[in-house]
């Protein structure tokens, strides 16, 4: 058996093995309450929908004004027909004449007072839009303030833990040469790292951290004839919170931002949350972590999704 040793030393590592996380439970779980509270997914498929429902309003109304120059000129065609006829004392087709007018002229009516209910529909649409928004942009505002006060709380959490000595075992298996003492191996410098090592990761997993350790204690260790050690210790760790802790926690807790690029094949208009956010074939937007409803509109066409962003992204609209 080989019952204490002493060390001091630096370490600054990354492991990906383990997801080891800073929040404690409680945290991790308001996390989530807050997340579920203010997903905003009814309002963002709403506001999808209204943004496609103008979309095809507004190409209605195009093509009605369309149909009725068309039909004017019909009109025309047929009042001038009507003119030479009656000028000519024929009369043969002055009913019919006068039935397509009469006929065109209702068409012309009809798709006037279309234009006028759909162009009071799309302002309807676009007053619930901004209302829409604008319950959008509050609601994402209270979803990050509380976010941030969940980050701050950590943040507090861990400097105050950290200030202190953070006690962490560790048990697992070494190679050592069977033709050296027990003693002999621990206090190698390899032995010695890989156990600060799985110190380390026991505690922090993934987490880039820098860390000092004394008090390094072996409270067993048994090696066999082919010098395989199976161990338990224990330590004391003093970390120092840096940048790569608060860019974790900021990450744990959802309050990050990030820069996605909006593209298409075409000069496309695009739209978050129904508010315009640029032209192009290649659009760049700073955006928090989130949802969003995303569209994207060229000449007549549109395309629209609904985006969980969580990281950067490259979303692609083409027509």
């Amino acid at each position: 058996m080989f019952k204490n040793a002493m060390l001091i030393a630096a370490i600054s590592l990354s492991f990906a093995s383990h997801a080891n996380t800073l929040l404690i439970e409680s945290e991790a779980e308001q996390v989530k309450q807050i997340k579920a509270k203010y997903s905003n997914t009814a309002e963002l498929k709403e506001l999808t929908k209204i943004s496609s429902s103008i979309f095809t309003l507004s190409s209605r109304i195009e093509e009605q004004k369309s149909t009725i120059v068309k039909d004017k000129q019909l009109y025309q065609e047929y009042q001038r027909r009507l003119s030479e006829e009656m000028l000519s004392g024929t009369e043969e087709k002055t009913d019919y004449y006068f039935a397509e007018m009469k006929k065109t002229s209702k068409e012309i009516k009809l798709n006037q007072e279309q234009i006028k209910l759909n162009t009071a529909q799309i302002k309807k649409y676009n007053d619930r839009i901004v209302l829409l928004n604008s319950s959008l942009r509050e609601s994402k505002k209270l979803y990050n303030d509380k976010l941030l006060d969940i980050r701050d709380s950590v943040v507090t959490r861990l400097k105050k833990e950290f200030a202190n000595p953070i006690p962490v075992s560790v048990s697992g298996k070494l190679q050592c040469s069977p033709y050296q003492s027990i003693r002999a191996c621990f206090e190698s410098k390899q032995t010695t790292s890989k156990l600060i090592n799985d110190a380390v990761e026991t505690r922090f997993g993934q987490i880039e951290i820098t860390s000092t350790t004394n008090n390094f204690k072996v409270d067993s260790a048994t090696m066999d004839y082919d010098g395989n050690v199976e161990y338990k210790a224990n330590f004391n760790l003093f970390v120092q919170y840096n940048e790569d802790i608060d860019a974790q926690v900021v990450k744990e807790v959802g309050v990050e931002s990030f820069d996605i690029v909006l593209l298409s094949n075409k000069p496309a208009s695009f739209y978050l949350d129904g508010l315009p956010v640029g032209k192009g074939q290649e659009v760049s937007v700073k955006v928090s972590k989130g949802k969003y409803a995303v569209l994207a509109k060229f000449e007549g066409h549109q395309e629209s999704t609904i985006q969980d962003i969580s990281m950067p992204v490259s979303l692609t609209y083409n027509f």
